[in-house]
């Protein structure tokens, strides 16, 4: 089961379809009791995952200070949030009634993706702009938002280029997995099973979320979200 796990959070970490809210969903259907802090152990998987596909975002990124600087204003919202909101967040992870909302959000959001897009590069986001996609991420700490769809849209709506809105939400996501998975691994329970085909998953997630995004399809992905909602409003 734990196998079965950690490939669900695999692929559907990347992908913008809401890795949280196919957990909750996965583990309502088969009765496990999984909380926020499990979902983070898992979450570790898909930081290794990132971090070996992002490697050229990475070094881009060490050799300019301001994107550094704006990736740390990009954090702290969710961080915040997180720390503020800890036993709301957990509260959603215990039930899928709120699936077929959020779901339908980032189907929602996915649609539009289509229709925007820009020439800014990273190195000139502005504080506002970091703030702004901060904010975006801070959604996506309820099962439903999909992270990496509502950061990269965001961007997209902020009218960066398709590469660096990907680039951009690679890097914002590790500090916020990184974080999540180290509580995780002092209140979870999951062996590392689960992360390591995580891992994997997460891998293969990643190559097809480039090639949706640079193509400027991520909103397909929308239809598959829309049918998700429907299956938790009636799994719920």
């Amino acid at each position: 089961m734990e196998m079965l796990l950690g490939i669900v959070q695999g692929l559907t970490e990347f992908l913008p379809v809401s890795s949280s809210g196919h957990l909750v969903l996965f583990s309502h259907v088969f009765k496990m009791d999984l909380n926020a802090y499990q979902t983070a152990i898992l979450h570790l998987g898909t930081l290794a995952a990132v971090v070996v596909f992002a490697l050229e975002g990475i070094r881009r990124s060490l050799r300019n200070w301001r994107v550094i600087l704006n990736l740390v204003i990009s954090t702290i919202p969710a961080g915040v949030f997180g720390v503020l909101f800890e036993s709301r967040v957990d509260e959603a992870f215990s039930s899928p009634v709120v699936l077929p909302l959020f779901f339908s959000f980032t189907a929602l959001v996915l649609l539009f993706t289509s229709s925007f897009s820009g020439e800014k590069r990273m190195e000139e986001m502005t504080i506002l702009d970091a703030t702004l996609v901060g904010l975006a991420q801070v959604l996506a700490l309820f099962p439903g938002v999909s992270r990496s769809g509502i950061t990269i849209a965001t961007l997209l709506f902020l009218k960066y280029r398709r590469e660096d809105a990907l680039q951009y939400s690679f890097l914002m996501s590790i500090p916020v997995v990184l974080g999540a998975g180290i509580l995780g691994m002092e209140k979870g329970n999951i062996s590392l099973t689960a992360p390591f085909f995580a891992f994997l998953s997460g891998i293969l997630a990643l190559y097809i979320l480039s090639r949706s995004v640079r193509s400027g399809k991520m909103w397909q992905f929308a239809y598959y979200c829309l049918f998700v909602a429907i299956v938790s409003y009636f799994v719920g």
